[in-house]
C-alpha cells in the first residue's frame, strides 16, 4: 500500500511541476484581471459590487455559486481589512474564513429562486469548506454519523452501511441533490456504493420537504444540495494534501485549475482512499476523478460542464457490528456468548454466558465485500434573454455498477449497470406591478383633476405613514421560476435480503468468522429454489459468482427490472408585496409512467409484473414578515405526494398503485435574527412533519412490508457568531417527539418489525420459511409488534452540539467541538436503551498562505459511547436489536497541505 501511494505521489508531483511551470492550460497571471474572489469574477452583467465595469468578461456558473436575489450569481466579496474573515472557497477552507449563513450569499437550494437565508421561510444551513474541515467531515472518507451534527444538531445520522449519500434530517435520511438535480438512483440516501466526496465543495442543508422547482420522488424530511467544485477563472492555482490517521486511515488528493483565456476556465480534482477501520475486516478503497469546465462564449450565454468518475472496493457495514445488544452490553460491556443449535435460525442459546466485549469486534465475514463504479455528467446552460428574463437548462446523468455480498446476514446485491437521466428547463422572470397611473400631460383637463386628487391624497399621508411602518412600503415585485423537468431511470437489480435477521445467530466469541454465513442455516437451505420461500425463495443471481442468491419478490428490498419516466411541470412565484411582507407559493405536478418486472432468472423462479401511470402533486405556500431589517418571521406549509421506492430507487413488480401517493407534509413557523452589526445569526423554528417510512423486508406471511405513516414534532434553535477573522462559533439544540403511526393499519394486522423483538433469551429472529406452510420447527414466530402507535427508536429526542474556532494572527489555532444526545431506545418494548452521552472533539492547526497542517483529536476524553444501527424512521431501525455500533475511541488523524 505504501509503495502504491508513493507512485501516486510521484505522478501528482510531476503534474504539479508541469502545470506550474508550463501552465499549458492557462494564461500567465498578469494576463488575467484578478479579483478578490477566485471562483467568480462578479455578477452576471460583468460588474462588480460597486458597479464598476471589469476589463474582462466574466463567467457565472448556475446552481453552484451563491445567487443574488435577481438571479445573478455572485460570491461573497472579500475586502482587504485585517478583521474581515476571508472567503472559504478562496482559501480552500481556511479555519478563519467566513461561516455566517448571512455571509454565504443568497441560495437557490430551498425554493429554486435565489434568496438570502434571512428571507427564506425554511431552516436552511449553508455548509462551506471551512465548516466541513472544522467538523472533520472531509477527511474521514465517508459520511460518518456525527461530524455534520457537530455543525447542525438535526443532522445526527445513521451509519447507513458506511456509504451514505446524505445526512439524516429530523429522523430520516435526506434526499441528495447535485447542483439542483435530485439523485434518484438511491433510497434512504444509499445506493449500494460509496459516494464521491471528491467533487463536493460545499452543501446546502434544507430541513423539510422539497420545493416546487427541484421536486422529490421519495419521502423527504429534508434535502442536501451538493455544490460541486467550480473552475478557477482568476488565475492558475492548486492544492495538494495528504491525510494519515490511526486504524489505517489514508487519504490523499490534488486540486488544480485555471483560466484558458478570459472566456474559458477549468478545474481538475483527484482523491484517493485506502482506509481500514476501527472495526475488524472493514475497509474502503476508492479512486475519484472530477473535472469542471466553464465558459462564457457570449455576453448573454454561459455553460458549465461537470464530470466525475470513481472506482470502489469496499466491505459494507450492514448490521454486522456487535450483535446481541443488551443493557448489560451497553452499560457494562458484557457480551452474551453462546451458540444456537447447528443450522438453526431461531431457538434457545446453548449454555449462554457473559464475557467482556472487544469493542472492535463484529460479525463481518471476511469472505464478503464488493466492487463498484460510478460516473456523473452534468451540463448547465444559461441564456439571458433580457434584464428580466433568463432561461436555465440543467441536464444530469448518473451511472452505477455494483456487486457486493455480506454473508453473515445474508445480503447480496448485483447491479449490472443502473442509470438515470434528468433534464430541467426553467424560465426565470422578474418584474414589478405598477402601483400608480402615470400623470396626464401638462395643460390637459385631466391634469387639473390629477393635481386636485393628489392634494386630497396628501391629507392622508399621516395615516399612510402608520401603515407603512407596520407593513412597509408597497413594492409588488415578482420573481417567477417556471418550467418543466423530465426524468428517466433504468434499474436491473438483484437483491438477496430475506435473511437479514440472521445477525443474532452468530457468537462473536466462539466461532470462526468464515463460518458466519446464512447459507449454512437450515431455513436458508429450504428456501433455495423454493418459490414458496420468503419473497419467492432464494435463487442464483445470473452472472454473479456461485452462491450469490436473490429473492424475486422482495418488494422494496430491491429486486426489479424497472423502467420509468416522469414529466414534471412546476411553477414557483415569490411576491414582495411590501418592503416588509412577502408571499411565496408554488406547485408541481409529477406524472409517473412505470413498468417493472421480475428480472430474468433461473427456470422456476416466480415472476411478477407491475405497470402504472400515476400523478403526485406538490404545493407550498409561505408568508414572510420582516418587521425590522434584522428580524424575519415566517410560516411554511408544504404538502406533496411521493413514492415508496425500492432500495436503489426503482419500483418493484410487487408494488401497488398506492405506492405512488405517499403523503409528506410540513407545517412550520420560525423567527430569524441577524444582530450585533451582522456578526450573529440566530434561527428558530417549531414544526410538525408527516411522512412515510419504507420498511425493507417481508412480513411473517412472506409479504413485503408496507410503508407506514410517521409524525415528527419539534423545536430547534441554531446560532452562529463571528465577530472577526479570529473567532467563530456555532451552537445548536433540537427537541423532537416522533411517532410511527401503525394504528392507521387494520386492527390486529401488525405493528413495526424487528429482527429480534426483545433482549431476553432465547434469541428469536422471526422469519418464516414455507416448504409447505411453515413446517420448520418453531416458526412462525412473530417478527412484528401489535398494531399501535410507537415512539421512534434509535432516536434521541434531544440533541445539542457546538463548534468553536480560534485563529491567532500567526496562523496557529484550535477548534473544539461538543455533542450531547439524550437516551435512545433500541426496541419497541423500550426496555433496552443507550443512555445520555457526550462526545468531545478537538483540532489543532497551523495555516500559512502556501501550506497548512491540521491535527484532529477525535473523542479526546475517550468516551465509551454507542450508536444505534438504524435511526428514527429509517428502514434499518429494524436491526437495532441485532446490531449496535461501538463508537470509535480516542483517535488521531493528521493532514498536511500545500497551496500554490
Amino acid at each position: 500500500m505504501i509503495k502504491k501511494r508513493g507512485i501516486i505521489w510521484i505522478i501528482l508531483f510531476l503534474m504539479v511541476l508541469l502545470f506550474t511551470n508550463l501552465n499549458l492550460f492557462g494564461l500567465d497571471d498578469e494576463d488575467v484581471t484578478t479579483t478578490n474572489n477566485p471562483s467568480s469574477d462578479s455578477q452576471y452583467n460583468g460588474e462588480n459590487h460597486s458597479g464598476k465595469q471589469k476589463s474582462k468578461q466574466n463567467y457565472i456558473p448556475v446552481y453552484n455559486q451563491r445567487e443574488s436575489a435577481s438571479g445573478r450569481i455572485t460570491m461573497p466579496e472579500v475586502t482587504v481589512q485585517t478583521e474581515t474573515p476571508p472567503s472559504a472557497v478562496e482559501t480552500f477552507g481556511a479555519p478563519n474564513a467566513a461561516v455566517l449563513p448571512t455571509e454565504q450569499g443568497p441560495v437557490s437550494s430551498t425554493y429554486g429562486i435565489p434568496m438570502s437565508v434571512m428571507d427564506t421561510p425554511r431552516q436552511v444551513t449553508p455548509v462551506n469548506p471551512t465548516m466541513l474541515k472544522a467538523a472533520g467531515t472531509v477527511y474521514q472518507g465517508y459520511l460518518d454519523p456525527l461530524s455534520i451534527s457537530q455543525i447542525l444538531p438535526t443532522a445526527y445520522s445513521e451509519l447507513n452501511l458506511g456509504f451514505g449519500y446524505a445526512v439524516t434530517i429530523r429522523g430520516r435520511q435526506a434526499l441528495p441533490y447535485i447542483n439542483g438535480i435530485e439523485m434518484t438512483l438511491q433510497n434512504d440516501s444509499a445506493a449500494g456504493v460509496p459516494f464521491s466526496w471528491n467533487m463536493v465543495e460545499s452543501m446546502d442543508i434544507t430541513e423539510g420537504p422539497a420545493n416546487a422547482v427541484f421536486g422529490a420522488t421519495q419521502p423527504t424530511p429534508g434535502s442536501v444540495n451538493y455544490i460541486t467544485k467550480q473552475p478557477y477563472f482568476d488565475k492558475f492555482r492548486g492544492y495538494i494534501w495528504d491525510t494519515t490517521g490511526m486504524y489505517s486511515q489514508y487519504l490523499w488528493g490534488a486540486d488544480v485549475g485555471g483560466p484558458v483565456n478570459d472566456k474559458v476556465a477549468w478545474r481538475f480534482s483527484y482523491m484517493g482512499q485506502e482506509q481500514g477501520s476501527y472495526y475488524n475486516n472493514i475497509y474502503n478503497n476508492q479512486q475519484n476523478f472530477y473535472a469542471a469546465i466553464g465558459a462564457k462564449p457570449y455576453e448573454n450565454y454561459t455553460v458549465d460542464f461537470y464530470a466525475d468518475f470513481g472506482t470502489y472496493s469496499f466491505m459494507p457495514q450492514f448490521a454486522d457490528q456487535i450483535n446481541r445488544p443488551t443493557n448489560a452490553l451497553i452499560d457494562n460491556g458484557l457480551y452474551t456468548a453462546g451458540m444456537l443449535p447447528p443450522g438453526a435460525l431461531a431457538g434457545t442459546l446453548t449454555s449462554p454466558f457473559f464475557v467482556p466485549v472487544n469493542r472492535r469486534a463484529d460479525i463481518v465475514n471476511p469472505a464478503g465485500g464488493g466492487n463498484a463504479m460510478t460516473g456523473m455528467l452534468q451540463l448547465i446552460q444559461r441564456v439571458k434573454v433580457s434584464d428580466n428574463i433568463e432561461i436555465v437548462n440543467n441536464t444530469f446523468a448518473w451511472y452505477t455498477r455494483s456487486s457486493w455480498i455480506e454473508p453473515s446476514l445474508y445480503v447480496a446485491a448485483y447491479l449490472s449497470g443502473d442509470y438515470e437521466v434528468d433534464n430541467r428547463t426553467e424560465i426565470r422572470v422578474n418584474f414589478d406591478t405598477p402601483l400608480e397611473a402615470a400623470a396626464p400631460e401638462k395643460g390637459s383637463k385631466e391634469m387639473k383633476e390629477y393635481k386636485e386628487t393628489s392634494k386630497s391624497e396628501g391629507d392622508e399621508e399621516v395615516k399612510k405613514s402608520f401603515w407603512e411602518g407596520a407593513i412597509g412600503e408597497m413594492l409588488m415585485r415578482h420573481n417567477i421560476d417556471a418550467g418543466i423537468e423530465w426524468h428517466y431511470q433504468r434499474n436491473l437489480d438483484y437483491f438477496g435480503d430475506a435473511f437479514w435477521n440472521a445477525g443474532n445467530v452468530w457468537s462473536m466469541m466462539t466461532t470462526n468468522p468464515y463460518s458466519w454465513n446464512a447459507v449454512f442455516l437450515a431455513p436458508f437451505a429450504k428456501a433455495v429454489n423454493n418459490p414458496k420461500g420468503p419473497a419467492g425463495g432464494e435463487w442464483q443471481i445470473p452472472g454473479a459468482p456461485p452462491g450469490w442468491f436473490y429473492e424475486p419478490l422482495n418488494g422494496p428490498g430491491g429486486t426489479t427490472d424497472c423502467n420509468y419516466w416522469t414529466v414534471n411541470p412546476f411553477y414557483q412565484h415569490n411576491i414582495d408585496w411590501t418592503s416588509k411582507f412577502s408571499l411565496l407559493f408554488g406547485a408541481r405536478a409529477n406524472f409517473y409512467f412505470v413498468d417493472a418486472s421480475t428480472p430474468p432468472g433461473p427456470v422456476g423462479a416466480p415472476f411478477a409484473h407491475f405497470s402504472t401511470a400515476a400523478f403526485a402533486p406538490l404545493v407550498n405556500i409561505s408568508p414572510v414578515y420582516k418587521p425590522f431589517p434584522w428580524m424575519t418571521a415566517y410560516f411554511d406549509f408544504n404538502w406533496l405526494q411521493t413514492t415508496n421506492a425500492a432500495v436503489i430507487g426503482g419500483y418493484a413488480p410487487t408494488f401497488q398503485p398506492n405506492s405512488f401517493s405517499e403523503v409528506n407534509q410540513l407545517i412550520e413557523g420560525g423567527v430569524k435574527f441577524n444582530i450585533l452589526k451582522d456578526k450573529m445569526y440566530i434561527t428558530t423554528a417549531a414544526f410538525t412533519q408527516n411522512q412515510i417510512l419504507n420498511n425493507v423486508g417481508v412480513l411473517s406471511n412472506g409479504a413485503p412490508m408496507p410503508a407506514t405513516p410517521t409524525n415528527v414534532e419539534g423545536f430547534e434553535i441554531n446560532a452562529s457568531y463571528q465577530p472577526d477573522r479570529h473567532f467563530w462559533a456555532r451552537l445548536g439544540y433540537i427537541y423532537m417527539r416522533a411517532v410511527e403511526e401503525w394504528s392507521s393499519f387494520p386492527p390486529g394486522l401488525h405493528g413495526p418489525p424487528m429482527r429480534q423483538l426483545t433482549p431476553i433469551l432465547p434469541y428469536y429472529t422471526g422469519v418464516p420459511i414455507a416448504g409447505g406452510p411453515f413446517v420448520n420447527g418453531p416458526f412462525p414466530i412473530s417478527g412484528e409488534m401489535p398494531s399501535s402507535n410507537y415512539p421512534f427508536i434509535g432516536f434521541p429526542d434531544q440533541y445539542f452540539s457546538g463548534t468553536v474556532t480560534y485563529t491567532s494572527d500567526v496562523g496557529l489555532g484550535v477548534t473544539l467541538g461538543a455533542i450531547v444526545m439524550s437516551d435512545q431506545y433500541l426496541n419497541y418494548f423500550y426496555n433496552t436503551k443507550i443512555p445520555t452521552q457526550f462526545i468531545l472533539n478537538a483540532q489543532i492547526f497551523y495555516t500559512q498562505p502556501k501550506w497548512e497542517a491540521r491535527l484532529y483529536l477525535y473523542n479526546f476524553t475517550d468516551e465509551k459511547y454507542w450508536l444505534p444501527f438504524g435511526l428514527g424512521s429509517a428502514g434499518s431501525r429494524a436491526f437495532n436489536m441485532s446490531s449496535i455500533i461501538a463508537g470509535w475511541p480516542f483517535w488521531i488523524e493528521g493532514t498536511v497541505a500545500y497551496k500554490f
